[in-house]
């Protein structure tokens, strides 16, 4: 192979993982690499794209701000955009910031010096005083509207004293400190509910909460530490302090003249990590002036006046006494060393997770082993290596579990896949993913039916199979905690309102593997009835179109397990729905389409149902196989991809139109 193969292949290799990474991150809370290896990534990406120009591309990594959007809040445009931060990883890195800084502004010679704590950007603007809204930062450029969320914490002031006139915009960062956050976790465990990885992406999952009175549960803070418009200040130093005055809570500051004075502060930080009651990983450098910053100005994705030290994660020393094989809530196994206890940034460490047996293999762990542990923001923290000069005589190696240690039924391992998983979705362990994804909105969408009701009903054991939903009454619910008998009844509404849903409902909410939401609907479509879906042979489900050998197995084995077919019968018997109620149209039929922006008049379930009822296809990404794209207010990078590969843009007219010209 070339090297321009060999950089080509790298590039995309690259370029999908820190892809995954960041949607993992921003989307869905978890944090699958360290911040270190995933800005490494960046800069690796970078160089190839430096080496290749023809490679540049405006949607890269390299050139965008991750983004935090979801459909289930509108979107605010940021009238100055938030960009992240740089991160430096070294002294070496932050001196040649400053002196980079100092060579365009040769007068930038004072800098602030602040904790940078991990947590979740947020702005909010004021009106004469007033909260009139709140956003999280979305992609830079359009955020969520979080208002009624950030209106339940209490550090957020919805008055403000002294401020100025008119409109004013303040961007602070949401967090949680560590024991509040330990007792939130407590609590969902106690209910038999998933916890939480960490404070910080605990913290973009509550702003990102539906029900503000949920919201309000999680004790969340708020510091402010930017005011991004000009209040006649002359210094960031004096913006702080008229954050204070309005009311904020506002972070400690130190001020430097040199790298000497910025590294002597970072040390002092550092020092004071483990007595802090809030998470911290690293320290931002800012110019304090702020007609510099002006002079210094920004790239396309971060501020040239400021920089984030990242400091490293900690690690310590300790012997491991015994592994766990728990069972997760999707049945997959995870092995977890009991560690002998030892103290690690900030806590007791007795416990660390090993992700999959390829990674136990990897790292050639034996119990006894004494393990190098980092804490990195996990709740469990990871085992990174073994010291293998501490090894003791008489060590074996882990042996992979046969059976489940839940429920004792055997384990299983696709072919390419690393994990082994528990498919007996009775098992105990599972029960309440289960549940929740058989009432969840995309399923058979039963309100008012949240996990910690499903946690109660399973914990007082009226519940325990899907079909016993079908058998609750409302004295049932009455007595259970914060359920008065109104609530009750709305539950018992939603359960009945459910049966009026069409078949691919009920096929995607029977948890099938492999079978997400638009494979549920394909497979209604193709066969119209459960009946026939439940008899086809594996030939007749692979004609199914976007059905392949995966999912045909899958719901060929799934109908085949009495275990199942009693539950599914059940269901059935309990009134829900086994015919398509839709109409099968095909004015659509091989197009795919990408939604991005707010529409006019339709949300995007409206929008996606509507184009998925006319046989079309609706993708998540750009990419030369997309047919089109549906563009409303406020789109943003996935627009501009599409302009750049010559995909046609239509609107939600085009569309309505389209499709009633179609039908005529």
């Amino acid at each position: 192979m070339d090297n321009d193969a060999q950089d080509i292949a790298r590039y995309k290799e690259l370029e999908k993982q820190l892809k995954e990474a960041s949607d993992a991150y921003y989307k869905s809370g978890i944090s699958p690499m360290s911040d270190e290896d995933f800005d490494f990534g960046i800069k690796e990406l970078e160089s190839l794209e430096t080496a290749h120009p023809e490679w540049h591309d405006k949607s890269s990594l390299t050139k965008q701000v991750g983004s935090d959007l979801s459909n289930d809040f509108p979107k605010v445009a940021h009238r100055i955009p938030m960009l992240s931060i740089s991160n430096a990883y070294s002294k070496e890195e932050v001196a040649d910031f400053i002196h980079q800084a100092e060579s365009i502004v040769p007068n930038a010679k004072e800098w602030v010096c602040e904790r940078k704590i991990d947590g979740v950007s947020l702005s909010l603007s004021y009106k004469n005083g007033i909260l009139v809204r709140a956003a999280t930062r979305g992609d830079g450029t359009v955020g969520d509207e979080v208002t009624l969320n950030a209106k339940t914490i209490p550090d957020i002031p919805q008055k403000l004293y002294g401020a100025p006139a008119g409109d004013l915009e303040v961007r602070g960062e949401v967090y949680m400190e560590f024991k509040p956050f330990e007792l939130l976790n407590d609590e969902f465990e106690r209910k038999g509910l998933k916890g939480f990885q960490n404070p910080r992406n605990t913290v973009a999952g509550s702003l990102k909460l539906k029900d503000p009175k949920e919201c309000a549960k999680r004790p969340l803070r708020f510091l402010a530490y930017h005011i991004p418009e000009d209040i006649n200040t002359k210094t960031h130093a004096d913006n702080l302090r008229s954050l204070e005055l309005f009311g904020f809570h506002t972070n400690q500051f130190w001020m430097a003249k040199n790298i000497d004075g910025i590294m002597k502060i970072s040390d002092e930080i550092l020092a004071g990590r483990d007595s802090l009651a809030y998470p911290i990983d690293g320290m931002v450098i800012k110019q304090n002036s702020l007609s510099l910053q002006q002079e210094l100005g920004t790239t396309a994705k971060s501020p040239r006046w400021a920089i984030a030290y990242k400091f490293k994660a900690e690690r310590a020393y300790t012997p491991v006494l015994s592994i766990d094989f728990q069972v997760g809530r999707t049945g997959r196994i995870t092995p977890v060393a009991n560690l002998s206890p030892v103290h690690l940034a900030g806590t007791t460490v007795k416990r660390a997770t090993l992700h999959n047996f390829d990674e136990i293999n990897r790292l050639g762990l034996r119990v006894g082993d004494t393990v190098g542990v980092e804490k990195g923001g996990e709740i469990i923290p990871k085992i990174i290596e073994v010291d293998l000069s501490k090894r003791p005589e008489g060590t074996h190696p882990i042996v992979p579990p046969m059976t489940c240690p839940e429920c004792g039924m055997p384990l299983s391992k696709k072919e390419g896949f690393v994990d082994l998983r528990c498919e007996n979705l009775h098992c105990k362990a599972m029960v309440q993913s289960l549940f929740e994804h058989f009432v969840s909105r995309e399923a058979m969408n039963i309100e008012n039916l949240g996990p910690s009701l499903i946690a109660q009903l399973l914990e007082t054991q009226k519940i325990s199979k899907l079909s016993d939903i079908y058998s609750l009454k409302k004295d049932d619910l009455a007595n259970l905690d914060r359920m008065a008998e109104k609530s009750a009844q709305n539950v018992i509404n939603g359960i009945e309102k459910s049966k009026a849903l069409s078949l691919e409902n009920f096929l995607f909410a029977l948890g099938i593997r492999f079978v997400g939401r638009t494979n549920a609907r394909n497979l209604a479509r193709y066969f119209q009835s459960l009946d026939k879906i439940m008899a086809a042979d594996k030939d007749a489900l692979l004609a199914v179109p976007d059905v392949g050998e995966r999912i045909a197995q899958s719901v060929y084995d799934f109908f085949r397990s009495e275990t199942e077919k009693n539950e599914v019968e059940a269901l059935i018997n309990a009134g829900l729905p086994t015919t398509f109620k839709g109409q099968v149209k095909n004015h659509l039929l091989g197009q795919t389409a990408v939604l991005t922006g707010t529409l006019p008049k339709l949300d995007r379930n409206a929008a996606r149902k509507l184009i998925e009822d006319n046989g079309g296809k609706v993708s998540g990404s750009v990419s030369k196989k997309t047919s089109w794209i549906l563009a409303g207010s406020d789109a943003g990078s996935k627009l501009t991809k599409a302009q750049e590969l010559g995909i046609p843009i239509h609107d939600e007219t085009w569309l309505l139109n389209e499709i009633a010209n179609l039908e005529l």
